[in-house]
């Protein structure tokens, strides 16, 4: 089979291998469409500090399964499936609490261990997931970064009810904006520099959007939930000073969830958020329940992806989609390879 290994910065090298065995608890997937996120960025450029050169990319993904081992059960070959990237030890306290998410030595399929840049992938069972009958592979291959933004709507209070705020309208701002309204949240207002993210938004179903390069925070809140303020943020862009906006515009005793990645460490105003009792919660991945539940919001368009997707490449161009990524960084949301 061919497989596609980032060797070096901006180098991607193609080779042939033989197809993967399979163990008894594992299915071979034929692969038929792959995500590029953010961390594939980060590591394309030689800017990821959790992953090194050589690294088959791949954790977000659709196919078919083509075999499975004897101790599989409830799969048949043609499903369509996606994966679970989230190998963990089952031991460490963070499993045993049930959140693997952050075990202990928790490898991601794609950025530690091999991904499924690849014709075929073979998986362990429980990682894998069965799509709906009426879901494209595009669609399913977008399920692992929806998953994100429906782990982080969970993290803090629940958002049934309230007014949200979401900070960063790129790929996972602009899931966790749809993810708090399936879950129930009373409005949602996502803010970003980009007014075409912002239309992307709009498209999405999401009720009030607002470039902070031209009205404040504050502006934005009081024009979108009048009076009754803001009662949770997701902070999904990375950068301290967001982070700062929601401390400045959240009310006292309130959560402000942190769900974008940081590449350098910011200045926060900590004096406030011990004097106001803010909380700061990470979010990280998800665990099966949100991954499920995600599949599902996605199958009754609670969760609609399909707009996100800005260009699809064939695998012989991997490099090239990177290339589209940088020279297009504000319209290109999610980009997907094609098998």
């Amino acid at each position: 089979m061919k497989q596609a290994i980032l060797t070096a910065p901006e180098t991607i090298e193609f080779s042939e291998i033989s197809n993967p065995d399979i163990m008894p608890h594992q299915i071979l997937i034929k692969v038929k469409n792959i995500g590029i996120c953010g961390s594939d960025i980060h590591a394309y450029y030689g800017k990821h500090p959790f992953m090194s050169f050589p690294i088959r990319l791949g954790h977000e993904m659709a196919g078919e399964v083509m075999e499975f081992g004897s101790q599989v059960t409830g799969y048949e070959v043609g499903d369509l499936v996606t994966i679970m990237p989230q190998e963990f030890c089952h031991e460490c306290e963070p499993c045993q609490q049930g959140r693997y998410n952050i075990c202990n030595t928790l490898d991601v399929i794609g950025c530690q261990t091999p991904g499924a840049a690849c014709e075929y992938f073979s998986v362990d069972a429980a990682l894998v997931k069965k799509i709906p009958l009426g879901m494209s592979a595009e669609m399913a291959a977008t399920i692992e970064p929806a998953a994100v933004g429906v782990h982080a709507v969970r993290q803090g209070t629940s958002v049934k009810g309230k007014n949200v705020v979401v900070m960063g309208a790129g790929t996972i701002g602009n899931v966790t904006a749809q993810a708090a309204m399936a879950e129930g949240a009373k409005s949602v207002l996502i803010t970003d520099l980009s007014e075409y993210r912002l239309e992307l938004a709009k498209k999405c179903g999401i009720p009030y959007g607002a470039n902070t390069g031209k009205k404040s925070m504050k502006e934005a809140i009081a024009d979108s939930f009048g009076s009754e303020g803001a009662d949770i943020f997701f902070e999904c862009i990375g950068i301290g000073s967001a982070v700062n906006q929601a401390i400045e515009c959240s009310k006292k005793g309130h959560d402000i969830i942190i769900v974008g990645v940081y590449g350098t460490t910011p200045e926060i105003n900590m004096a406030w958020v011990q004097d106001r009792e803010f909380r700061l919660i990470g979010s990280l991945m998800y665990v099966e329940k949100d991954f499920q539940d995600t599949i599902d919001y996605m199958a009754v368009k609670k969760i609609n992806m399909e707009p996100l997707i800005s260009k699809v490449f064939s695998f012989d161009e991997y490099a090239e989609a990177f290339h589209y990524i940088e020279e297009n960084k504000d319209t290109s949301l999610k980009v997907l390879i094609e098998m």
